[in-house]
């Protein structure tokens, strides 16, 4: 995870999480801000956003599902 801070004093952190797109299985890039996440997988080009909670152990992604077939 890579941690940054604008000038104006905004915080987000980027980071990848391999095999984690809901739709293809690729990579998803995930940038975190105090506002929320947002999520992007560049196999399938699918935007996503998902819910965020830090753990004592880590990050819980969660992602809901926005239509069935």
């Amino acid at each position: 995870m890579t941690q940054f801070e604008t000038q104006s004093g905004e915080r987000f952190a980027d980071f990848d999480l391999p095999e984690g797109c809901m739709m293809c299985g690729g990579a998803v890039s995930i940038r975190a801000t105090p506002a929320g996440a947002h999520g992007y997988c560049a196999h399938c080009h699918v935007l996503s956003r998902p819910q965020m909670k830090v753990k004592p152990n880590g990050v819980e992604l969660s992602f809901e599902t926005m239509a069935l077939a």
